[in-house]
């Protein structure tokens, strides 16, 4: 058993383990695995993301928006491909 990161992806591209498990996120773009699947539901550790504009921030305006963009639906497929899971948006 190792730590999860490079570590074990890197363990299971050389053959060392046969299995890590891990976030979605950290395995799609690791060099020599792929992804078996996901865990069931269930028993899934979900991760929520959040983002906010710290107090004293020199680029509110900026922080606003980019933060606007990754709740948007046009920020949603590469946030799909990265192996997350879009904001569900019920405007």
């Amino acid at each position: 058993m190792t730590s999860r990161g490079t570590g074990a992806t890197g363990m299971v591209a050389a053959g060392e383990a046969d299995l890590a498990v891990m976030p979605v996120s950290e395995i799609l773009h690791a060099a020599g695995v792929d992804l078996a699947g996901t865990l069931p539901t269930e028993i899934q550790l979900v991760q929520v993301f959040s983002a906010a504009v710290v107090a004293g921030a020199k680029e509110i305006e900026a922080s606003k928006r980019l933060i606007e963009f990754l709740a948007s639906p046009r920020a949603s497929e590469g946030i799909k491909s990265s192996g997350m899971e879009p904001l569900a948006i019920s405007r």
